[in-house]
């Protein structure tokens, strides 16, 4: 198998930012996750954005939350 037609996965342990680096780079949309030699999942570039967005939030409102005298 060449490079250039080789799967893509990741597993269970992959950071959210390193499937959405995966993503970028070779453009692909969906990356199968991939567990004790076995197909556990699907991961989508929406489930990414989703995480992404998602901890950025809970950062603002920790930002916030200091910036009030909330900590």
């Amino acid at each position: 198998m060449t490079e250039e037609n080789k799967l893509i996965t990741v597993t269970p342990d992959t950071k959210v930012l390193r499937a959405m680096q995966l993503m970028t780079d070779n453009r692909i949309r969906h990356i199968p996750v991939i567990d004790n030699g076995g197909m556990i999942g699907m991961v989508s570039i929406g489930d990414v954005v989703r995480a992404v967005v998602s901890e950025h939030r809970e950062e603002l409102d920790r930002l916030n939350a200091f910036i009030q005298g909330g900590y």
